[in-house]
C-alpha cells in the first residue's frame, strides 16, 4: 500500500483570510466612493444604483469574511458548537445579500431604461436648445433689422414734423386747429397776423366763431363742415383787425377716430382782402368810365342849348328896366341858367374830356397852402382850426396844378360841411421814400362817414347834402383827377394812426401820388 502525501494548507488559509479581508476593505471603499457620488448628484439614477449596489456587496463581504475567519477563530477558542449555531445565520446573509444583489441587478435593466430614456430626452433637449441659439440669433438679427426700421421711420417721422412745421409756420395764409367744440388748439404765425392777435396763447382756447362778423355766416360755416365733413373756398368777413373788414377763404375738413367719430377740424384761410379791394375798385373805376362816358355826352349835347337860353335871357335883359318885373324874371333865367352851366363843367371835368391839362413840376406842399389860404376865412367864421403838418422833404412832381387845386377845394369844402362849426381840419403831407409816393391827408372831426354810405361816396351824384346843397360829383371829380394823375384815394372813418386819434379825426382821405419827374409827364 502506498504512502499518502500531505500537502500544507497554510497557503490556502492565507490566501483565504487575506482574500476576505481584501473583497472587505474593497467592499468599503466602493461602497465610500458610490456615496460620494450620490452626495455630488442626488438626483442621478445611476449613482443611486452603485449606491445600493455597493451597500450590498459591502453586506455579502461582512458576512462572506465572517463565515471565513470565525470558525478559525471559534476552533482556536475551543468552541467550535458555537459555529455550528452561527454557520446558517451566515448562509442565509449570504442568500439574503446575492439575492439583494439579483434584485439591484435586475432592476438595473429599468434604470438603463430610465436612463436611455433621459439620455433621449436630454438630446431633445440639446436639439431644442441649439433650435433656441438659431431663433435666438434670427430674433437678434431681426432685433437689429427693426431698431434699423425704428430709426429709418423714426428719421422719416422727424423730417415730415419738420416739413410739416416748416410749411405750418412759414406759410402765408392762415392754418389753424380746433378741437371737436370749435376752439382754437393751434394757429400758424400768419394767422395771429391776420386775426391781430399778439401772441398765441391770446387766441388759444377761444371759439373760431368769435372772430366771425356775420354769426350767420358762421353757422352756414359749422353746418357745412359737420355735414360734408369739409368746406372749400368758403368766403367769410372776420374781425380782429384794426385797419378794416377782413376777408377771408376758408378750406377746412374734420378730423376723425377710427370710429369716424368727428376729434376736431383743421383749415387753411387766405387772405382776400387785397383782392376784394381791388376788385372793387377795377368795378368802380369801370363803373366811373361808363358814366363818365355818358356825362360827357350828356354834357356836349346840354352845352350848346344851354348857351342859347343863357345869351338870349342877357340880350333880353337889355331891354327891360332893372327894376320891371320881367328883367327880375330873366335875372333869375339867367342865375339858373349859368348854375346848369357850372354842371356841366363839372360833368365834362368828371368825365376828363375838357381841354388838354398843362402838368408842370412843382411843390404840392404850396399847392395846398394856396388853397388853405382861400379856404382860411370861411373856416375861420365858423370857428374851425386848420391843423398843419407838411412834409419839409416833400419832392417835386408834375401835376396839374388847377385840377389839384380843384381835388383840395373839394376835399375840404366837403371837411367844412361834415364839422358844421367848431371843429378841427387836419391837413398832413408825407414823403414814402420805400414806395416812392407822396401822401396828402385831408381829415375832419366831423360827424364820420356810416358803414353803409363807405362803399357809395365816390359815385357820381350821389350826396348826404340837403337839396340845393351839392350836385354829388364833388368826390367822383376829385377822384378821376387823382386817378389821372396815377394816384389813388383811400377813404378811413375812423382812421387808425395814433396821430390821427389824437387830434380827433372822424374821417381821412389819404391821397396817393406818385412822383413824376420832369420830362415823363408825357409818358404818363
Amino acid at each position: 500500500m502506498e504512502e499518502s502525501v500531505v500537502l500544507p494548507l497554510f497557503p490556502v488559509y492565507l490566501v483565504d483570510y487575506l482574500g476576505a479581508a481584501v473583497m472587505v476593505i474593497l467592499a468599503f471603499f466602493a461602497f465610500s466612493y458610490a456615496r460620494r457620488l450620490t452626495k455630488l448628484e442626488p438626483k442621478n439614477i445611476l449613482w443611486a444604483y452603485f449606491f445600493w449596489f455597493s451597500l450590498v456587496m459591502v453586506v455579502f463581504s461582512l458576512s462572506r469574511g465572517v463565515g471565513h475567519l470565525l470558525p478559525y477563530v471559534l476552533r482556536l477558542a475551543g468552541m467550535p458548537q458555537l459555529w455550528n449555531e452561527l454557520d446558517p445565520y451566515s448562509g442565509g446573509l449570504n442568500t439574503i445579500a446575492l439575492c439583494g444583489v439579483a434584485i439591484l441587478t435586475l432592476h438595473y435593466h429599468n434604470t438603463a431604461v430610465l436612463i436611455e430614456r433621459a439620455k433621449g430626452d436630454a438630446l431633445s433637449l440639446e436639439l431644442a436648445n441649439e433650435r433656441l441659439k438659431v431663433a435666438h440669433a434670427d430674433l437678434s438679427r431681426l432685433n437689429q433689422t427693426l431698431e434699423q426700421q425704428v430709426e429709418e421711420q423714426t428719421r422719416d417721422l422727424r423730417l415730415s414734423e419738420e416739413k410739416f412745421r416748416g410749411f405750418f409756420e412759414g406759410s402765408k395764409d392762415m392754418i389753424y386747429f380746433c378741437d371737436a367744440e370749435g376752439k382754437i388748439c393751434d394757429i400758424n404765425e400768419s394767422g395771429l397776423q391776420l386775426l391781430g392777435v399778439g401772441q398765441r396763447l391770446d387766441v388759444l382756447g377761444q371759439p373760431l366763431a368769435e372772430f366771425f362778423s356775420d354769426p350767420e355766416r358762421c353757422a352756414q360755416y359749422r353746418a357745412q363742415l359737420g355735414s360734408d365733413g369739409q368746406v372749400k373756398d368758403f368766403e367769410a368777413e372776420f374781425v380782429g383787425r384794426e385797419d378794416g373788414p377782413l376777408y377771408l377763404m376758408i378750406t377746412a375738413s374734420a378730423i376723425t377716430d377710427r370710429d369716424g367719430a368727428p376729434q376736431g377740424y383743421q383749415g387753411i384761410a387766405k387772405d382776400l382782402t387785397h383782392f376784394k379791394k381791388m376788385m372793387e375798385q377795377l368795378v368802380h373805376s369801370e363803373k366811373m368810365t361808363s358814366v363818365g362816358q355818358l356825362a360827357a355826352g350828356v354834357a356836349h349835347e346840354i352845352n350848346t342849348p344851354l348857351g342859347i337860353i343863357l345869351g338870349y335871357a342877357q340880350l333880353l335883359e337889355e331891354d327891360f328896366p332893372e327894376q320891371s318885373e320881367v328883367h327880375e324874371t330873366l335875372g333869375i333865367i339867367e342865375k339858373q341858367a349859368k348854375i346848369c352851366r357850372r354842371i356841366v363843367a363839372d360833368l365834362l371835368n368828371f368825365s376828363r374830356q375838357t381841354q388838354e391839362h398843362n402838368r408842370l413840376c412843382g411843390d404840392l406842399n404850396q399847392c395846398l397852402e394856396e388853397v388853405l389860404a382861400i379856404v382860411n376865412h370861411t373856416l375861420n367864421m365858423d370857428h374851425i382850426f386848420i391843423h398843419r403838418c407838411l412834409a419839409e422833404n416833400l419832392p417835386s412832381t408834375c401835376f396839374d396844378n388847377e385840377r389839384m387845386r380843384q381835388v383840395f377845394v373839394n376835399l375840404l369844402t366837403n371837411a367844412h360841411h361834415a364839422i358844421g362849426s367848431e371843429g378841427i381840419i387836419g391837413v398832413w403831407s408825407r414823403w414814402h421814400e420805400e414806395s416812392g409816393q407822396i401822401e396828402i391827408i385831408i381829415g375832419d372831426s366831423g360827424s364820420g362817414i356810416p358803414p353803409e354810405q363807405m362803399g357809395r361816396i365816390f359815385d357820381p351824384f350821389y350826396t348826404t347834402k340837403g337839396v340845393g346843397k351839392g350836385t354829388g360829383l364833388g368826390l367822383s371829380v376829385s377822384f378821376g383827377i387823382i386817378q389821372d394823375h396815377n394816384g389813388r384815394i383811400e377813404v378811413k372813418s375812423p382812421p387808425v394812426e395814433p396821430e390821427l386819434v389824437a387830434l380827433d379825426m372822424h374821417t381821412t382821405f389819404h391821397l396817393f401820388l406818385p412822383v413824376i419827374a420832369a420830362g415823363q409827364e408825357e409818358e404818363q
